[in-house]
């Protein structure tokens, strides 16, 4: 970290979140791919206080990526990590201590954001323990300074350096434009959906200003642009923008069997396999009646997205705009995900108790299970975009190339995405 920065600032969830390790619901310790560094290993079994069973089990538990420091753990039976024991706790820090852990068993879900005085810290919704934290509250996601009392090493951090810089000037202002969505999205006044759509506008406007290599005039620009968020022209205009179902139902429902592979859009199709707006309506209602008295779950959900796409710059050399619209479509996907995944529960039901009623599988094994409330699905929706987007560079990239192919890379479409 660079000596200048002061201060964290993080969402007031953060200071409050801890590992809950064994009781997990979802553990981070199954599933993942877990990168090691070999300094980290040794270190495990250069204790003399490392016992022979560990060692030995160290020795077969890594594999080698070829012309790399990166060790990763081989996973068991069930995608288990083998230092995972059958009450889901760590060997390694049953036996050794919490300092042995490699740095991204460590720090995970935490991560940070560099820009100038500040350290931006927020947490993966890819973990439970953070969607609880994290829907507990309306303030969950205000953002709080914490002093840094002492020099600290912050790696794997998203920051800026001299050579980057000089290829890139408008990252000098990445802390101002990161507040500035911030505030976009966190604005009270709009829904969660208007706010969106005015940040698509914003980063439109900013994309040209960075084209033009006019890149010390943003902060005037940031200025500028403020005052038209509250256009009564222009929000009577996005609110007008009716919903359409064609769009969601097919490009987002495209978009998500591209990225996920699975067919979940099954559960919202009629028996000739064409998208049933009543159903969508039916679960957009579920939703809106789920959020009816937590209005703040949609935005807390999204202000988190924002912080892990590392908005306005994940893709270094991608527009503003871009990558903009990575997380709006990124946002859309959840909120469909969201309803899908529900009425496929419902259809599973339905099914079982009348074998009459038709279930399209496509390509996903619907099983019957309990009845959860929208909530649950909220969690489960959340957590996979999270893992599968944020986590994952290519599919976020691919997320951006299906925009790009789809013509959906301005903020009309976008608009229509979210609406």
């Amino acid at each position: 970290m660079e000596d200048k920065t002061m201060y964290f600032r993080q969402p007031r969830y953060f200071g409050d979140f801890k590992c809950i390790g064994g009781t997990c619901s979802n553990s981070c310790c199954i599933g993942w791919r877990i990168d090691w560094y070999k300094n980290e290993i040794d270190k495990i079994t250069d204790d003399p206080r490392c016992s022979e069973e560990l060692k030995e089990l160290v020795s077969k538990s890594f594999a080698q990526i070829e012309n790399s420091n990166i060790y990763p753990v081989i996973l068991g039976a069930g995608k288990r990590c083998p230092f995972l024991t059958e009450d889901n706790f760590c060997k390694i820090q049953r036996e050794l201590g919490a300092e042995y852990l490699s740095h991204t068993c460590s720090v995970y879900p935490r991560h940070h954001i560099i820009a100038g005085e500040a350290a931006y810290q927020y947490c993966n919704m890819s973990c439970p323990e953070v969607m609880n934290k994290l829907l507990n509250s309306e303030k969950s996601m205000d953002l709080v300074n914490v002093a840094i009392r002492e020099h600290i090493t912050i790696k794997g951090a998203a920051m800026n350096n001299e050579n980057l810089l000089a290829e890139h000037p408008e990252l000098k202002y990445r802390g101002e434009l990161l507040e500035f969505f911030y505030e976009i999205i966190a604005d009270k006044k709009h829904d969660v959906e208007t706010s969106i759509i005015l940040g698509a506008l914003a980063a439109q406007s900013l994309s040209k200003i960075v084209d033009a290599k006019d890149y010390d005039s943003i902060p005037e620009a940031i200025k500028q642009i403020k005052p038209q968020f509250h256009n009564g022209a222009q929000l009577k205009s996005i609110k007008n923008i009716k919903p359409n179902y064609y769009v969601k139902l097919g490009a987002v429902g495209e978009i998500l069997k591209s990225i996920f592979q699975v067919n979940i859009m099954s559960a919202l199709t009629d028996k000739e396999g064409k998208p049933n707006i009543d159903l969508y309506i039916r679960g957009e209602k579920r939703l809106a009646d789920t959020f009816k008295e937590r209005q703040f779950y949609l935005r807390n959900i999204a202000l988190n997205l924002l912080l892990e796409f590392v908005l306005p710059f994940k893709f270094i050399g991608k527009t503003i705009f871009e990558n903009y619209s990575i997380f709006a479509a990124a946002f859309a996907l959840f909120k469909l995900n969201v309803i899908a995944t529900a009425e496929l529960t419902d259809l599973a039901e339905r099914k079982a108790s009348n074998p009459k009623v038709n279930v399209i599988g496509g390509n996903l094994k619907i099983k019957v299970v309990a009845k959860y409330d929208t909530e649950k699905y909220i969690n489960k929706s959340a957590a996979l975009i999270s893992r599968n987007i944020c986590h994952n560079n290519e599919n976020a990239k691919k997320l951006l190339e299906e925009l790009h192919n789809r013509n959906f890379s301005t903020p009309a479409y976008l608009a229509l995405l979210i609406r």
